[in-house]
């Protein structure tokens, strides 16, 4: 069983002027990964740091928001804890959309106002 966790970085549907709230729908996706067990330490740092806000979970997924400007230098060239290569067990059920590999969507950061708040989303893979 991979341990671990998967995370997705997104826009948010409105105009990101406000930080988003647990369950809130989210836009365009700037990036997704998938990393091992220290995978969310960066974003603790960062709500440590009064950067970013926990918006809570249970792994299920987890879920933060951040200004563009806390998180892009991140996830701009390689997100922090990302796996090279995607793990899955045998029993594992893979859908067709499962991507196996960090994938950046530079033209949506760089449309990114610093000032507007993401919805970061993290998957507990144990």
């Amino acid at each position: 069983m991979p341990l671990g966790w998967h995370i997705s970085v997104y826009r948010q549907q409105n105009d990101g002027t406000a930080p988003a709230s647990f369950g809130a729908a989210h836009g365009t996706r700037l990036v997704v990964w998938q990393t091992g067990l220290g995978g969310l330490k960066w974003l603790d740092a960062l709500v440590k740091e009064q950067k970013a806000i926990d918006l809570g979970g249970n792994g299920y997924p987890m879920e933060y928001t951040a200004q563009a400007s806390h998180i892009i230098p991140h996830i701009s060239d390689e997100p922090p804890e990302a796996k090279a290569v995607w793990s899955f067990d045998a029993g594992d059920i893979i859908l067709p959309g499962w991507q196996g590999k960090t994938t950046k969507e530079p033209d949506a950061m760089d449309a990114c106002r610093p000032d507007e708040w993401l919805l970061i989303q993290a998957w507990d893979e144990s």
